[in-house]
């Protein structure tokens, strides 16, 4: 069955479902059940805030089945893949967690402040983290002090004059894909995978 995001939205509020606009942290916790319905497992930032908040990603064949049996189905039996992991080279399972990244202290780098720095930071701490700061990468200077940090999370406008300062400190030194593979096993990864790395370059 094809995915119909209009229909699907009429059929559930057919069956006295809500439809939420945008993701709210306060609406989910009132609702009696919160889950995002799509067709495939995303790398957006709802289906992303979904899996750091542990709300179950479920596939739009649920609402159809429901309504083909007048009935609602256990969602667990249509439960996405929490996405595709680098690591063990599969789709994972969605199963529930609990803040990935649980007392992280993050360090965000970038000159990009919606797409990278806010966006990011919002994600970090519906998952878990300690504290988020954002810097901007043309700002950076060197009296930031690293070594309140736990990991630094950047792209590629990373100021070369950072790198070594993190190195003396033993600090990681990340791309956002480490943040998202965290989400899809559900746990922080660890540091050290080459692609996530911030100087890695695809072969």
């Amino acid at each position: 069955v094809p995915y119909n995001k209009p229909y699907i939205e009429l059929q559930l509020q057919a069956g006295g479902g809500f439809i939420l606009e945008d993701f709210n942290e306060s609406q989910c916790s009132a609702a009696y059940e919160c889950l995002l319905i799509a067709d495939q497992p995303c790398r957006t930032r709802k289906y992303f805030l979904c899996l750091a908040r542990g709300i179950p990603c479920v596939s739009h064949m649920w609402v159809h089945d429901s309504c083909l049996a007048n009935q609602t189905q256990n969602y667990k039996n249509y439960l996405l893949p929490a996405g595709y992991s680098l690591e063990e080279e599969r789709l994972l399972e969605w199963h529930p967690r609990k803040n990935p990244f649980q007392r992280l202290r993050v360090l965000l780098v970038s000159d990009e402040p919606q797409n990278f720095l806010e966006l990011w930071s919002e994600i970090l701490m519906m998952g878990g983290a300690a504290s988020v700061k954002q810097q901007e990468s043309s700002a950076w200077k060197k009296d930031v002090s690293l070594g309140v940090f736990d990991v630094v999370v950047t792209d590629a406008s990373c100021p070369a004059a950072m790198v070594p300062c993190a190195k003396a400190l033993q600090l990681p030194v990340v791309t956002q894909e480490w943040v998202i593979q965290s989400l899809i096993a559900g746990e922080s990864a660890g540091f050290k995978y080459p692609k996530y790395q911030h100087d890695y370059v695809p072969r």
